[in-house]
This record gives C-alpha cells, sequence and structure tokens, in this order.
C-alpha cells in the first residue's frame, strides 16, 4: 500500500492506546494491535486457534450473540432498525439483499432521504451465492447469514462519527462486551471498492477468523479519478455467526449456528461424529483458499495425515456431515426467503431458491434420510421464529411451497434417467459437456450429480458448478414500458400534474407551453398518461382528437390524430372521455383489491409481477407456484366482491418515503421500484398498500363487480389473472345469459336444465363418432383389401398406387394396406389442395421420401417425412391423376436401384 494510503490509518485512537503498526511477513499486509504477532492473524497467514479454546468470556448462541450486540451498540447511541427483505425491492439492480448497506442504497447514500437512525445498528438477514459450491464442505461458508452492523451518515456540517470512533466501538464491544484480551485483536489495513465508491477499510482478525470489515466510504470513483464524496459513510459488516461460532469454539460453524437441527438429524439417522476430525478439518480449511475440487481433495489429504488416519477413516466422519451442514444452510435460507416472497422457479429471484431446493435434496438423498425438506425448514423456523415473529406467521405457506417443490424434484427424477440416457445416446460414447450439464439442470431440474448417476458417458462436474449457473441469473434485467426520455429534449417545459389533485374533473382549460414533434405539452394537464400499466386517456383537446398521452421525465406529452394546428401560447379547452377514464379507474383499483385478496388466501410470497389495465379487461400477474383450480378462481372472484360491497375506503396521499417504509413496509413496491424522496402511497384499507401512480375509485364500492374470467400460468411461478369490473364485468354477465338464453331455445330447454341438455347431447355425439370412426375403419380396410388383391407386383413387392375418391381417407388407406408384409402404397387425394403419402411396409428395405418428391414434383408440390411413411401436399390438383399414373414406374425404379445396392 502507497504511503498517502498507509496514511488513511494513522488514527488518533491507534496511537493513544499503544496500538503498534506491523507488517505481516507471510502476506505483506500492515496491521495494528496492542500486541505483537508474527503475523496478520488471518486465515491462511495464521490456522484457527479458537476452536476449544475460545477466547470469548462465554459461549453465546447465534440469538444471544446478535441481541449482546444490538444492545451493545444501543448503549452507546445507536437507534435499532429491524432487518430489510432479503429480497431488495427498493432497487432494481441487484435481486437480494447482500450487505447491510444495500438497505441504504441509492436512497439514503444519495441524500434524496433520511436514514431511520443516525447512527443505527442492524442484524440484516442476507444471501450471497459467490460461494454456494463451498457450502458444508469448509466448516464456515454460507448462503444465508447475518450481517451484525452499525453506520453513520456524515454530511458536511453534521458530523457523526467517522474512523476512530468506528475502530474503538468495534474494539470496546469485543474486548469490553465480550471480554476478549485486548492485545489478541488485530486490525488489518485494507482498501475496498465497490459500486463506484471507495475508502479505506479494516478487516478485524481475531485468532485466524476475520470478524469484521470496517469500511469508511468517502471516494466516489470517477474517470477522472477518485473524488471525495459529499457524505461520509461508516459502513461495518461484522458476522454474526462466525462470532457465534468463536464463542463456543465448536469443531466447525454449522455446530454453532445450527447446534439444535444439526443434532436431531444426527440423531434420526445415528450418526456420530468424531470431534476431533472435524476441528482439524476446519482448522486446516481455514488455512486454505478453496475454489476446485482439488483444493478439497488436498484439504482432506492433509487433514488425515495431520491426523494419522487414512483418507476413507477421514470420509466416514467428513462425508456424512457435509450432507448435513448443507441441508441445514439451505432449509434456513429458504425458510428466510420463502418468508420474504421468494416463489421457487426457473427465473429471477425464484432460480436461487430452487437451486437450494435441489442442492438440498440431493444431500438428503446421498443420506438416505426418512425425513422431509419441509421437516427440517419446519426446525428451522421453530429455532428462529421466537426472535422473527415474521417466520411463525408464515409458517403454513413456507412449508407448503417447500412441499410443492419437494414432489416436483422427485417427479423430475423419475423423468430424469430417461433424458439423461436419450443425450447419451446422441453423444455417441463422448462426454457430458458443461453447457449440456447446466442445459439439464436449468431445463429439466437435474443435478450434475444425479446425471452422472444416470449417464452412460463419462461426466465431468466442474468445481464450481453452482456458482457458473447462478451466474446466468444474476441479471436484474428489466422491461421498460413507454416512450424513453432519452428520444426526447431535456429542455421540454414541466407539467402540473392536475389529475392527481383533482381526479374527477373531466374538462379543464390550460396553456400550451410546446409542441414537440406536433405532441402537445400544456402548463397542466387532466388527462392521465400512460402508466403503472394503465392505458392512457382519450378525449379532445381543442376540438381535436387524443389518441395517446404519455409521460416523459416530468412532461406530458398530448398526441393529437391528423394535423392540428395548435402552437404555443394558445389557450386550449381539453374534455376527457369520462366513460373510459372511470372505467380504467375501476380496473386499476380493482387490481389492488385482487392482489390483496389473492396474498390473504394463497399466502405471504403473492406478489404483484406485471399487470395492465384497459377498457373491456385487465390483467394482474402474480407470484405463484400452480395455476389456480375452478374452486381457488371461484373462491378469490368471491372474496374479492365481499371487498367492494364491505365499502373500504381508498386512501390517497403522498408521503415521504422513509415515512411510507416505516409505516407499511416494502410490500409498497408491488410494481417495483418508485423512484424519489415522495411517492404516492394508495391505501385500499383493509385490502392492500401499494405505492402507486395510477388512478383509483375512491372506495371499493365504486369498483362495481369483479369477474374472474381466467387464470393461467405463463412462466414459472407467476400466474397470470384477467379480470374484468365495473360496466366491463356487467356487459360480459349479459353476453353470457344470452349465450345461455340462446343454447336454450336452439336446444328446446329451459336455460337451468341447458347443462344436462348439453352433456347429454354430447355423449350422444361422442358415441356417433365412435360408430363413424369404426365404419370409416372397415370401410378403409374394404378398400384397401380390394386394392391389394389387384395390385402390380415387383421384386416380390405389391404395388398399390390409388387416388382415394371424395370421403376416403387418403392416409388411413396408406395405413391400413401397409399393415399387411411386402407393400408399398402411393395414395393421394385431389379433393381441395392435393395431397399425397407415400408407405412402405416394415419388412420392405426401400426409403420413401424420394418416391414421394419424385411424384409431387410432377404436381407442383412439395413434402417429406421418414422412410417408412412421407406426405406431401401442394401444387395443381388437376396434375394428381397423370402424376399418380407415373407412380408404378417411379417406385420399380427405386426398387430396381435398392436391388443395385
Amino acid at each position: 500500500m502507497s504511503s498517502d494510503l498507509a496514511s488513511e490509518f494513522q488514527l488518533e485512537y491507534f496511537k493513544e492506546n499503544n496500538f503498534h503498526r506491523q507488517i505481516c511477513p507471510k502476506c505483506g499486509r500492515a496491521f495494528w494491535s496492542q500486541g505483537i504477532w508474527p503475523s496478520c492473524g488471518e486465515s491462511p497467514c495464521e490456522e484457527y486457534s479458537f476452536i476449544n479454546n475460545s477466547p470469548i468470556k462465554k459461549p453465546y448462541s447465534n440469538h444471544e450473540m446478535r441481541e449482546e450486540y444490538l444492545s451493545f451498540f444501543e448503549e452507546h447511541g445507536h437507534g435499532r432498525v429491524r432487518r430489510y427483505p432479503i429480497v431488495a425491492r427498493w432497487r432494481d439492480d441487484v435481486f437480494f439483499t447482500q450487505a447491510s448497506i444495500y438497505d441504504f442504497q441509492p436512497w439514503v447514500i444519495s441524500g434524496v432521504i433520511e436514514p431511520p437512525h443516525n447512527p443505527l445498528t442492524i442484524s440484516q438477514t442476507c444471501v450471497r451465492f459467490n460461494d454456494v459450491d463451498n457450502v458444508g464442505r469448509t466448516g464456515r461458508h454460507y448462503t444465508f447469514f447475518e450481517m451484525l452492523a452499525h453506520h453513520a451518515f456524515n454530511r458536511p456540517g453534521k458530523e457523526i462519527y467517522f474512523k476512530d470512533r468506528t475502530v474503538e466501538l468495534c474494539h470496546m464491544f469485543y474486548t469490553e462486551r465480550l471480554g476478549v484480551d485486548p492485545k489478541l485483536m488485530r486490525y488489518v489495513e485494507e482498501w475496498w471498492e465497490g459500486g463506484g465508491n471507495s475508502g479505506p477499510c479494516v478487516e478485524v482478525i481475531l485468532e485466524g477468523v476475520e470478524l469484521a470489515t470496517l469500511v469508511f466510504m468517502q471516494y466516489r470513483e470517477t474517470p477522472q479519478g477518485r473524488v471525495p464524496m459529499d457524505m461520509k459513510v461508516v459502513d461495518t459488516g461484522y458476522g454474526l455467526e462466525r462470532a457465534t461460532w468463536v464463542s463456543q469454539g465448536t469443531p466447525s460453524a454449522y455446530e454453532a449456528v445450527f447446534g439444535p437441527v444439526v443434532k436431531k438429524i444426527q440423531s434420526d439417522l445415528g450418526i456420530i461424529p468424531d470431534p476431533r476430525i472435524l476441528a482439524e478439518y476446519s482448522k486446516v480449511a481455514g488455512a486454505m483458499n478453496m475454489k476446485t475440487a482439488k483444493d478439497i481433495r488436498d484439504l482432506r489429504q492433509r487433514t488425515a495425515d495431520r491426523l494419522g488416519i487414512s483418507f476413507e477413516e477421514l470420509l466416514k466422519t467428513i462425508g456424512p456431515m457435509e450432507d448435513i451442514y448443507i441441508i441445514c444452510d439451505h432449509s434456513r435460507a429458504l425458510a428466510f426467503m420463502i418468508n420474504d416472497g421468494v416463489v421457487p422457479s426457473n427465473v429471477r429471484e425464484g432460480y436461487f431458491a430452487r437451486m437450494l431446493v435441489r442442492r438440498a435434496l440431493r444431500s438428503m438423498r446421498s443420506l438416505d434420510v426418512k425425513f422431509t425438506l419441509a421437516d427440517i425448514v419446519g426446525e428451522q423456523i421453530d429455532y428462529f421464529s421466537p426472535y422473527f415473529e415474521e417466520l411463525t406467521e408464515n409458517r403454513a405457506d413456507i412449508m407448503n411451497i417447500v412441499s410443492v417443490e419437494e414432489k416436483r424434484y422427485y417427479e423430475t427424477l423419475e423423468r430424469g434417467r430417461s433424458i439423461v440416457q436419450r443425450m447419451t445416446r446422441d453423444l455417441k460414447g463422448k462426454p457430458i459437456a458443461t453447457d449440456q450439464l447446466i442445459e439439464l439442470y436449468d431445463s429439466h431440474g437435474l443435478n450434475p450429480e444425479i446425471v452422472q448417476e444416470f449417464s452412460d458417458v463419462p461426466v465431468e462436474i466442474p468445481d464450481n458448478f453452482y456458482i457458473q449457473v447462478a451466474k446466468r441469473h444474476e441479471s436484474t434485467e428489466a422491461v421498460e414500458e413507454g416512450p424513453k426520455g432519452d428520444e426526447w429534449p431535456l429542455d421540454m417545459p414541466e407539467t402540473e400534474l392536475g389529475y392527481y389533485q383533482d381526479p374527477e374533473k373531466m374538462v379543464f382549460e390550460a396553456k400550451v407551453t410546446a409542441v414537440v414533434s406536433g405532441a402537445i405539452v400544456l402548463d397542466r394537464t387532466y388527462f392521465y398518461p400512460e402508466g403503472g400499466g394503465q392505458e392512457a386517456d382519450y378525449g379532445v383537446l381543442d376540438g381535436h382528437e387524443v389518441t395517446d398521452v404519455q409521460k416523459v421525465r416530468n412532461t406530458v406529452l398530448h398526441f393529437l390524430k391528423g394535423k392540428h394546428g395548435i402552437k404555443p401560447g394558445q389557450t386550449v379547452k381539453g374534455a376527457i372521455n369520462e366513460t373510459r377514464r372511470r372505467q380504467l379507474m375501476r380496473h386499476h383499483t380493482a387490481a389492488h383489491i385482487i392482489n390483496g385478496s389473492a396474498r390473504r388466501m394463497f399466502g405471504n410470497h403473492i406478489w404483484q409481477s406485471g399487470a395492465h389495465k384497459s377498457v373491456d379487461e385487465a390483467r394482474l400477474d402474480v407470484t405463484h407456484y400452480e395455476n389456480l383450480s375452478d374452486e381457488q378462481r371461484n373462491e378469490l372472484e368471491r372474496r374479492c366482491n365481499e371487498v367492494v360491497l364491505e365499502d373500504h375506503p381508498v386512501e390517497i396521499k403522498f408521503m415521504q418515503r422513509d415515512d411510507a417504509e416505516a409505516k407499511f413496509g416494502f410490500r409498497l413496491y408491488q410494481g417495483g421500484v418508485v423512484p424519489g424522496k415522495v411517492i404516492r402511497v394508495v391505501n385500499t384499507v383493509g385490502v392492500d398498500v401499494e405505492a402507486c401512480g395510477g388512478l383509483h375509485c375512491d372506495r371499493t364500492s365504486r369498483v362495481g363487480p369483479i369477474r374472474i374470467l381466467r387464470t393461467k400460468r405463463i412462466q414459472d411461478g407467476v400466474v397470470r389473472i384477467e379480470y374484468s369490473a365495473g360496466l366491463a364485468a356487467v356487459s360480459g354477465m349479459q353476453a353470457d345469459k344470452a349465450c345461455v338464453d340462446l343454447l336454450a331455445d336452439r336446444m328446446m330447454v329451459t336455460r337451468e336444465t341447458v347443462l344436462p341438455a348439453a352433456e347429454k347431447l354430447l355423449a350422444e355425439m361422442r358415441e356417433d363418432r365412435k360408430r363413424l370412426e369404426s365404419l370409416s375403419a372397415r370401410l378403409n380396410q374394404i378398400v384397401s383389401e380390394a386394392l391389394l388383391s389387384k395390385a402390380e407386383r415387383a421384386d416380390n413387392v405389391s404395388m398399390v398406387v390409388h387416388q382415394a375418391a371424395e370421403g376416403e381417407d387418403p392416409q388411413a388407406i396408406a395405413l391400413a394396406l401397409i399393415s399387411n408384409p411386402g407393400v408399398v402404397a402411393v395414395v393421394g387425394s385431389a379433393n381441395g389442395s392435393p395431397k399425397l403419402y407415400v408407405a412402405r411396409s416394415k419388412d420392405v428395405d426401400l426409403d420413401a421420401r424420394p418416391i414421394l418428391k419424385s411424384v409431387m414434383a410432377l404436381v407442383g408440390g412439395g413434402g417429406g417425412g421418414k422412410p417408412d411413411l412421407a406426405q406431401g401436399g401442394g401444387g395443381d390438383p388437376s396434375k394428381l391423376p397423370a402424376a399418380l399414373e407415373q407412380a408404378p414406374r417411379i417406385v420399380r425404379e427405386a426398387l430396381v436401384k435398392r436391388q443395385a445396392k
């Protein structure tokens, strides 16, 4: 590190408290400590020395350590903040919350809103998948973890604290609160960069473990170089699980964190691991950087050598425990992910949940367990719910989703063997490539180990297989709706949004402030522009038809039909199509009613993933693991109409973002991220609360009837609910009634007896169809027998050429003919567009396709097929008879060629 950067760490706290700056001879990094040390203390420079000999005064459970930390920082002036969801709904650039600072990006860091407290402390639940292949193998890696943190946001003139106080608080927590000998603590100098920001950081090391990272975010990285930030941020991250592990000194971190769950699985399986082997394994792993399968093999061999035991003896302990650890980690992650609204699927956030389900079930299959994954998830909920009440509230929903996924996995296994064997047949002995492994995993849900088990060819599983598949799904690509801002001038005048001030105003006057590419810009407008899935208002502007309205940045553009001649400076009169406006309002309000009702009916995992509201119909896409049954659809419709009749008020107001989040939580962001310091909150009281820019009825009773027209599963984990409301629903009901009345009239029955009468008629039609098919088959058989009796023979083959008469089925006749041995059939039909079938019996070694091609060339059509049955069509029907006359010659020539071969 250069001398100017080294100056970033010359803290007064270090100087005043007898810390010594030392250089690690192994890694070359500088570190500070009140003790004198031969290295920086972090692995691999130094092995773990806390196992079975904790430097912390007493053992803590995960829950005790969390409370100890948060209480300590509360006592030192920090406001305690509840965890944010694992799914980062307030951001559009990431799926998951991967660090506590994510909670405050971008809105707090950019200065748009105030933090909930300043300074603050939090235990943030996080998930990361960059080390998923190491989970269970190293004794310390997780996909789900809690990041303890304290943050301070410093603005000019409003300094909270920065480097010195941050290090002091950290040192006090470990030494005074947890009782660690101050001389054991080591603080390593490092530099941090991320998300376009950077700053010095200190890695906090205790007996081989990095317990915390103290980041001092103070620069912006720009093309012109490093620029000081207006806001300097204390961004700390303390590993809850690591601190718990060090306090207990258990052989691995998993025993410390999942103690009761690990013990239950061990007890159910009758496994009693050797703690000496586990401890040594963790120590060796701590001094290695695991990246490849070779690293894992080296880790195992080194451990076996140090213990003086065989490799096989080591694996007897390590193998089953790795699977147990994977099950524990993944089941906890699933409990929290599903609780926070993730539905396992093959897309977006759901992909990662499904990956954890499959990896956990693979480990359970390896152990041949009798319990289900849902059982273990339930154990995790029981263990964590006293400290996370939401897990108790959503327990049934979480367990149900895990059970559904588990069932699907085993159904996948049943299909898996034939899928893999089909692929290996095509490979003809070649190994299955990594891309093919990933495709089998993505498209069919087959873990690479399962593929290896089912495969007849070599399968080399990449060391980082799950990291590779995770990277393919990390993008948060969003579809941008409406016109792009950069397609319009930057200096367009702003428009006052009158439709928010008075959505009932349908006629107004306004001044034209600009005409941009023919679109009219007004100083204020009551025309609602397309947005939030709601179509735009139509109407007239100074007698000209308004055909579209769009909002670009802070400007509303009105598009008129034809040439209008309106110029800037004019005062114009606007009139909104009131019927259309009110119907769109009903459909938008109905979307909120359906969303809230579905969530209460099906579970906390229901989130809006898309919507569109037009005049005649609307749709709402929600996250759900299966399509709705008829009974569920009817019940949802009933519940929605109960909400309408209950006449809930719809309260709409603009709120400070932080106030809205504090009051309503992140359920606000059903329609995605909403920018800005102030957001518009639509509260359908007692039903649904969302940040929404659409127009709504002021009470649910004004929506009118809601009809759920149909539902369908449009992609894995997403169900589309198509519906109508208000007069559109009434029109639909009237159309249905008219249809039933007309049907009753035609069938000469009453409306009440239409259904049984229709069922009786359909049954009769099915019987008639069966009789007709039987007669048709008999007719084809008679025709084929007659044709065969006078067939021309060549080279021991009967050649049948026939032009089907009206009512005859040429394909059925051809198939009936070749059910006999030694037959080549050429059967055509000129009824409508020409059709031709060339078929041969199984015992005739002849390719039907060239014959078809030659005959169809005479007709002017084409075709293809298989060697035993080819079919063609098209061309001139008048040429078919002449073409069929040439067919015997063409067949004979084909037979001669066959004989020559």
